[in-house]
């Protein structure tokens, strides 16, 4: 029996360091971890925004181009073309993630997968690539590539979501490289942005990113109950120290089952062509139910300041690229969305609308110019949101 109680002591002898060592190893990893998870907690990752969207439609298009005699009653009409364009078509399929680094980074990247024809530069195809620090609940800095702060309501919905549209947001490139600080009210309710970025006018004509050509942009953010505004006063160059003014007031009216805005865009390059050059846009929406939306938008556009300016050995330029001189255009149209309750992230559309650009009587010498287009469209929008898949992979 005494035996026995040696073996048992000195196997206790033996084994029992062994288990000291494996706990104290046991404590050191556990410390290890906490103190892992206490390094640099202010950079902690979590994604914001991660999938993909992508819009295809069946259109087509119906195109009346006249031209009639003004100084010739007896003979109105001199001339006519008609065109019929329908098909298939992929309009957008993008790409977009966001996070947050800790509770003052963050970031955001929006990458066209079908790339924009003609473009060329590094950066064409990228909406947004942008990181942005917040120092506290008012104030935030943003670097990288980012929208122009443009007021107006059409402007701010993402492309994706614009099914027709005035020729001004056809043609503004808005997308550009820059800098911005903005402020954020205590209340929330307001919202204060100023920007320094690349002009618009980088892509038009000889211009390029180097040219020198700069925009400076003061935005203001409104909500107030229903009542919402995105206002701002630009400042673009089209020359080095020539500039174009846009005054942008965009106001909305939204509640739970219809919203409306209305947008003002004035453009001028001087202060006597005030109020010649400006684009007006409203759409009304009508949520009949959570799945069905009806929705109107109309707007009237004109460029009647006859101004030109000359760029390289070009002198007939026009200023305001984002509107032909002497031409007025208006356009309307309705439509309906559908989003199935079982997946909302599937949208259907249709929508008819029709569009016409004309001249100011007389500004084409002795004759009258007007091409009407008339488009009835159907097509489907889907969102692949990651988020919703990989929950635990993204947090």
């Amino acid at each position: 029996m005494r035996k026995l109680y040696t073996v048992i002591g000195l196997f206790l002898c033996i084994l029992l360091p062994f288990s000291a060592i494996s706990q104290e190893e046991s404590v050191k990893k556990e410390k290890k971890k906490k103190e892992k998870k206490e390094v640099n907690p202010n950079f902690k990752h979590k994604f914001t925004t991660f999938h993909l969207e992508a819009r295809a439609d069946f259109e087509y298009d119906y195109d009346v181009t006249r031209w009639s005699n003004i100084t010739n009653p007896l003979n109105p009409v001199t001339g006519k073309t008609e065109q019929h364009n329908y098909g298939f078509r992929g309009d957008y399929f993008n790409f977009l993630l966001g996070g947050e680094i800790g509770d003052h980074i963050s970031y955001f990247l929006r990458q066209r997968i079908i790339p924009v024809k003609g473009y060329k530069e590094l950066f064409d195809n990228t909406d947004f690539l942008y990181i942005q620090y917040k120092f506290n609940d008012q104030w935030s800095v943003r670097l990288g590539k980012d929208a122009l702060y443009v007021g107006g309501f059409e402007y701010d919905a993402p492309p994706i979501d614009v099914y027709y549209y005035t020729h001004y947001w056809g043609e503004f490139a808005c997308f550009h490289i820059g800098a911005s600080v903005a402020y954020t009210d205590k209340s929330g309710k307001n919202k204060i942005a100023f920007q320094v970025a690349n002009s618009p006018y980088v892509k038009y004509g000889s211009n390029s990113w180097k040219s020198g050509l700069l925009s400076y942009n003061l935005y203001w953010a409104g909500h107030y109950g229903p009542f919402h505004t995105l206002y701002s006063v630009n400042m673009m160059e089209y020359q080095r120290g020539k500039f174009i003014n846009y005054i942008a007031l965009g106001n909305q009216l939204k509640f739970d089952k219809w919203s409306i805005y209305v947008d003002w865009i004035n453009r001028a390059a001087h202060f006597k062509k005030f109020f010649q050059d400006f684009s007006l846009v409203s759409r009304l929406d009508w949520h009949v139910s959570p799945s069905v939306n009806l929705f109107a938008k109309g707007g009237y556009e004109q460029n009647s300041t006859g101004y030109y300016y000359t760029m390289d050995d070009n002198p007939y330029v026009d200023v305001d690229m984002m509107m032909p001189n002497d031409r007025a255009y208006y356009f309307y149209g309705l439509g309906v969305e559908y989003r199935p309750r079982v997946y909302p992230d599937l949208r259907l559309h249709a929508y008819v609308a029709n569009s016409t650009m004309t001249n100011f009587p007389g500004t084409d010498g002795d004759y009258n110019w007007e091409n009407m287009q008339l488009t009835a469209n159907v097509g489907v929008t889907w969102r692949l949101d990651f988020m919703k898949f990989l929950p635990e992979k993204l947090k």
